[in-house]
């Protein structure tokens, strides 16, 4: 297998000196040369060599930093420091930000081979002498953080396991236990998933098993566990892959946060959601049944009342005695019948007994008549064919619907000409309201502070929601596409 790599070095000579002492094994090829920091960084990042080779003195930019920012471009180059400095701090620094050997200059032609080979295999190499200086520096820098991280192990208030890429628990903290309700023992080397509720246990173990293969890096979900006692809880599951020293060595860091207080507030959110769609549903119904009584009221007492009085009043002009008084009876008479259509058309528009007599489709093209009369606007309106037993609280609901975003088109979209479509597909129910205006900025529907909302599309949309059954147990009206 070729190795290939990056020199990186400010003196021409050494750069040539280290090409000529790599290049005699035959599988080592030196891809590129730099002579300062910046320009390292960007070949390692074009180049993505398996090897680079620094000079940590180069001017431009510290050697930490450098490395770091190398590391950082390529995350999988592997890094051997060089530097004439001796100081146990620079080196402890140069193994933390992830540099793989540290070499002193004066010893590179003679260690830099061995070095190699251990890098290679995934090893540190310190130049002799150098590690007397820094192991025990660094052994308390291990322990150290070792500390800290056992420290956050215990006491996080989340569940906290290190487990192998298939799910099989190896360590888990005691928050974690807590929230299963099994002992640390208990749960050594059983799969995580096997703890999912079983309607996400195998969505779970699918994704560790993604993991296993390097399909993916990590996940995140929401999954239920069932504790020991059967009780149960929800988890926000994340879980990370992560390596040691020796690439074979892949275990995964998963982390399971409590939600059962979030999820549980959710529900109750959507359950009062759902009430209150329902009785925003149900005070349209009372509304309608109230403005269709009294339509029937306007209707049967007053229209009829009225239109008694006219054909009176025609009796009477036929006796008149004089001229002038049948000319003010005309008079009259003429302004019972302006009273009569005003009746009628109110009756209408309180609640137009078309929608209960011939249904939905002759109601919507009866109220296009109407907009078309009133406002001038070109309604077309395009049902289909088929039959739609529509219980009695649907149809007033989808009439209710339509017309508000017929009136929107009407009164605030300038609209010329507004198409309804209105169809039946399987157990759905769609229904299209179009119209040639100006439309509206999608931020508009966005709840704001700063601004006051209309009511009407978001009326549309709730009460969409909440269609009821088709009439006689037929299957629900499961969707309304609106526009």
């Amino acid at each position: 297998m070729s190795l290939t790599l990056l020199l990186a070095d400010e003196h021409p000579v050494m750069r040539q000196g280290l090409r000529s002492l790599l290049e005699k094994d035959p599988k080592v090829t030196v891809v590129a040369e730099a002579r300062d920091s910046y320009t390292t960084v960007r070949l390692a990042r074009d180049l993505n060599p398996d090897l680079v080779v620094l000079d940590v003195s180069l001017g431009d930019l510290r050697g930490v930093d450098a490395t770091r920012a190398i590391l950082a471009a390529s995350p999988r180059t592997k890094l051997i420091a060089l530097s004439v400095h001796s100081d146990r701090r620079l080196v402890l620094n140069l193994l933390k930000a992830g540099a793989s050997a540290f070499l002193l200059k004066d010893r590179v032609f003679e260690d830099l081979v061995p070095a190699l080979r251990l890098v290679l295999a995934h090893k540190i190499y310190l130049s002799p002498g150098i590690s007397d200086l820094v192991l025990k520096d660094y052994v308390e820098a291990l322990r150290d953080s070792e500390a800290r991280f056992r420290t956050v192990f215990e006491h996080a208030p989340f569940g906290i396991a290190l487990t192998d890429l298939g799910g099989r628990l190896l360590q888990v903290s005691p928050a974690l236990c807590h929230m299963l309700g099994y002992s640390a023992k208990e749960l050594h080397h059983m799969l995580l998933p096997k703890f999912s509720h079983p309607d996400d246990a195998d969505c779970c173990l699918a994704l560790f098993q993604e993991l296993a293969q390097g399909r993916r890096r990590g996940f995140k979900k929401d999954n239920r566990y069932l504790r020991k006692d059967g009780r149960l809880v929800w988890g926000h599951l994340t879980v990370s892959v992560v390596r040691f020293l020796a690439e074979q060595s892949r275990f995964a860091i998963v982390i399971v946060e409590d939600i059962n207080d979030r999820k549980r507030s959710e529900e109750e959110i959507r359950t009062y959601q759902e009430q209150l769609r329902a009785l925003a549903s149900e005070i349209s119904l009372v509304e309608e049944r109230e403005r269709r009584r009294l339509a029937t009221d306007l209707h049967d007492h007053i229209g009829q009342t009225l239109a008694l009085a006219q054909i009176k009043l025609g009796e009477i002009k036929e006796s008149a005695e004089s001229p002038a008084m049948a000319e003010s009876l005309d008079e009259i008479r003429l302004l019972v019948e302006q009273a009569i259509k005003s009746s009628r058309q109110l009756t209408f528009e309180l609640s137009p007994p078309i929608l209960y007599d011939l249904g939905l489709e002759s109601a919507v093209e009866w109220f296009g008549d109407y907009l078309q009369e009133q406002h001038g606007l070109q309604v077309i309106v395009q049902p289909d064919d088929h039959y739609k037993p529509l219980a009695h609280e649907t149809m007033v609901l989808l009439f209710q619907m339509v017309r508000e975003l017929m009136l929107n088109a009407a009164k605030h979209a300038r609209a010329r000409q507004v198409k309804v479509s209105i169809r039946r597909e399987n157990d759905n129910l769609l229904i299209a309201v179009t119209d040639d205006g100006l439309g509206i900025d999608r931020q508009q529907l966005a709840p704001s502070q700063k601004r006051p909302r209309g009511f009407g599309l978001f009326s549309v949309k709730e009460r969409s929601l909440t269609v009821p059954v088709w009439q006689n147990n037929q299957p629900e009206a499961r969707k309304a596409t609106w526009a």
